[in-house]
């Protein structure tokens, strides 16, 4: 299984005047660390969370369905909350076919694929093919990503603009618990 994105997200979802008052920096000194630290922050987010805040296009390419995907009838995708399905194709890297008319997309924080009546899952017909699935994914632009997750944004740029040289193990763990409860409702717990 690999993701790769396809289209970056447009923006960020914290400005760098929100993130500079919210830290107490004055002065534009430091306005380029801070939008870098903004991007990691945000990186971090969605890594801890496995949500897609921004929007952007994304593509997971499979050697094959997913052990139990038949099962289920359903494959479940990586990065939520998902809003369209762009395609599905089998592919060798020069021909490809479109299958995308046999799946749809339930989109939301729990996206999955399905295929529609009749459709099914088309299976790669060699091991030189693999599935690849596009879609989009995150909360739309920077006033729809939730504003808990905003917030955990500003807290990490804060702290890595305090803490440059990350060496005092005690606020780091002092972050690390304050995300946990902020980011713990948007964490998916799995049995």
């Amino acid at each position: 299984m690999n993701i790769q994105t396809l289209t970056p997200p447009g923006g960020e979802p914290l400005t760098i005047a929100d993130a500079k008052l919210f830290a107490r920096v004055s002065g534009d000194h430091d306005d380029t660390l801070i939008g870098q630290l903004i991007a990691a922050a945000r990186a971090r987010i969605e890594s801890e969370t496995g949500l897609a805040l921004m929007s952007r296009t994304l593509r997971l390419t499979l050697d094959e369905w997913p052990l139990g995907v038949l099962e289920r009838g359903t494959l479940r995708l990586p990065n939520a909350p998902a809003d369209s399905l762009s395609a599905v194709r089998i592919t060798d890297g020069v021909d490809s076919t479109d299958v995308t008319a046999n799946f749809q997309l339930e989109p939301g924080l729990h996206p999955c694929l399905k295929p529609m009546p009749f459709g099914g899952w088309t299976w790669p017909q060699s091991i030189h093919e693999w599935i690849e699935i596009d879609w989009v994914a995150g909360f739309g632009g920077a006033e729809d990503v939730p504003e808990g997750l905003v917030q955990a944004i500003r807290i990490v740029v804060a702290h890595g603009y305090e803490h440059r040289d990350a060496s005092d193990w005690r606020a780091q763990d002092a972050l690390a618990d304050r995300l946990n409860e902020i980011l713990s409702p948007w964490r998916e717990v799995r049995i």
